[in-house]
């Protein structure tokens, strides 16, 4: 190593040569910006041999343990780094995802993440809020103050754990391309649906099962959790679900017929009395109406479909 060293590898080396408690403490004197400097440079120091290290300790004349495991002061840097880096775990989520998570918070603690956050990632957070929590965290996140260090750090703990539970929610690379291959024919006609899903079924059958798995269209319905179908319907006029009802299959008419109230249940057995015949077009427009409550019911967190559930036959 060159022995040429300047003041912050040599406090670099000297935390490699403490105990993890002293070198925490020399530590939490530094600034935010001096700790991340010095801790770059103790990970690439691994290998300093004693010759360098007893000239460092010689030049600061005091005495400490001729040598401690780099790994022990690199964790305790560890410890430090969510005050300088907090809430970095959000870096590779899409916006939905860390409007997910953060959802329920209180509006301070999300207008501390986006200020926080790379500018593009908090602008797409930002952007696809409801207008009124918009107006507000953007208001304070240009007037509040930050809380101390080591509250935020409290904070980063308490989300990173909440981004971990919800690991197994969280899409990966690929899985984020076939749901943004599924989302838009999930927007598509049925006929466009058919044959882009047939068309990739042919060439890659693997992932034209990935996407049919993240797919949701009406007969998926006898997949979804029964409170999540009460909700939606809760949602849904009965003219538009008796008007879905036109082609749906039998185990779909008693799935949804099933977590009706019978008073509703009536209702919509009577619309369907009097509707008479349909345009299928006109059919299919109150299945998607359906459709799409139900997606965003689940984009936004709920439990909507049965876990483990057959999916059926690919179309």
């Amino acid at each position: 190593m060159n022995t040429a060293l300047s003041s912050k590898e040599k406090i670099a080396i000297l935390l490699l040569n403490l105990g993890p408690e002293i070198a925490a403490d020399i530590l939490g004197g530094f600034g935010e910006n001096e700790i991340a400097e010095i801790s770059d440079i103790i990970s690439k120091m691994r290998n300093v041999n004693d010759e360098v290290s007893y000239m460092v300790l010689n030049e600061f004349k005091d005495e400490f343990q001729s040598w401690s495991k780099s790994e022990e002061i690199i964790d305790v840097i560890k410890d430090y780094r969510p005050n300088i880096v907090p809430f970095r775990y959000f870096k590779h989520l899409t916006g939905e995802e860390i409007m997910s998570i953060l959802s329920g918070e209180h509006t301070q603690l999300i207008a501390l993440v986006m200020s926080y956050l790379e500018p593009h990632q908090s602008a797409e957070v930002v952007g696809i809020m409801p207008d009124v929590l918009r107006l507000d965290v953007l208001n304070r996140m240009a007037t509040s103050t930050p809380p101390p260090i080591q509250i935020i750090k409290q904070i980063d703990q308490v989300l990173e754990q909440k981004v971990v539970s919800l690991g197994d929610r969280l899409d990966t690379p690929n899985e984020r391309k076939y749901r943004a291959i599924a989302e838009i024919l999930n927007r598509s006609d049925s006929a466009t649906e058919k044959t882009t899903m047939q068309r990739i079924k042919e060439e890659h059958p693997e992932i034209a099962q990935e996407i049919k798995q993240l797919m949701f269209v009406f007969e998926d319905i006898v997949t979804v959790e029964d409170k999540a179908l009460r909700q939606m319907l809760s949602e849904i006029d009965t003219a538009t679900i008796a008007l879905s009802m036109k082609t749906a299959s039998k185990e779909v008419r008693n799935k949804i017929f099933d977590n009706m109230s019978k008073r509703m249940g009536d209702m919509v057995s009577e619309e369907e009395q009097v509707l008479g015949p349909k345009p299928l077009s006109e059919v299919e427009t109150a299945q998607k109406k359906i459709v799409d409550t139900l997606s965003k019911m689940e984009s936004q967190g709920e439990t909507v479909r049965i876990k483990n559930q057959d999916l059926g036959p690919m179309v």
